[in-house]
């Protein structure tokens, strides 16, 4: 049984350890401020958030379903996309506002990169983008591996309205443009623009 009149060690230990602690100010501490967002930013930025979560689980094949060949454009657009900005698309007069080079990437690696890639930029309210896939003229089992994936999943990707091989500024048929839709902040801020003209 213990002496009631003997030191507690481990309180005595517990002091000793904890001497030289000092108490935080209030001041020391951070607050977060709430952004105020709007419904439409807040939906969209919940949207984000989920959009590349789940890129990595975007059901995008790694098999190729159909060839394409190196030096051969490659083109798709989305019913509604009208034949004049289809046109100034393929004739590369939208500035690219941002580029993916996947040249050195495996198939897994690539897949992954053009998810995120064209997720990010629809987040970010990207426009007009730039694949750099290469002519692929050494690629195995067959020339164009790459080309002809971002090919079969470009139209798979629910952001892209449409694409075409680039022009030879840009990388002629070893790179193709990407043209994606506006997300809710960009249609918002448009309005804006609009209305104050």
């Amino acid at each position: 049984m213990a002496n009631s009149d003997q030191p507690d060690d481990g309180l005595d230990l517990f002091r000793e350890l904890m001497h030289d602690v000092a108490r935080i100010k209030a001041d020391d501490v951070v607050l977060r401020q709430k952004q105020n967002l709007t419904p439409e930013q807040q939906e969209e930025r919940r949207k984000a958030a989920q959009a590349s979560e789940d890129a990595d689980s975007i059901a995008l094949s790694e098999e190729v379903r159909e060839w394409v060949e190196p030096n051969d454009p490659i083109f798709w657009r989305k019913n509604g996309v009208q034949d004049g900005v289809f046109r100034q698309l393929k004739r590369g007069q939208y500035e690219p506002q941002a580029t993916l080079n996947l040249h050195q990437l495996r198939v897994r690696e690539a897949r992954r990169e053009v998810a995120g890639f064209i997720m990010e930029c629809y987040r970010t309210g990207v426009r007009t983008a730039l694949i750099i896939h290469g002519l692929g003229l050494k690629s195995q089992p067959r020339p164009a591996l790459l080309k002809s994936l971002c090919n079969q999943w470009l139209p798979d990707l629910e952001p892209v309205l449409a694409f075409h091989s680039a022009q030879k500024k840009h990388g002629g048929a070893g790179a193709t443009y990407v043209m994606i839709r506006k997300n809710s902040t960009t249609k918002l801020a448009n309005k804006e623009k609009n209305r104050k003209r």
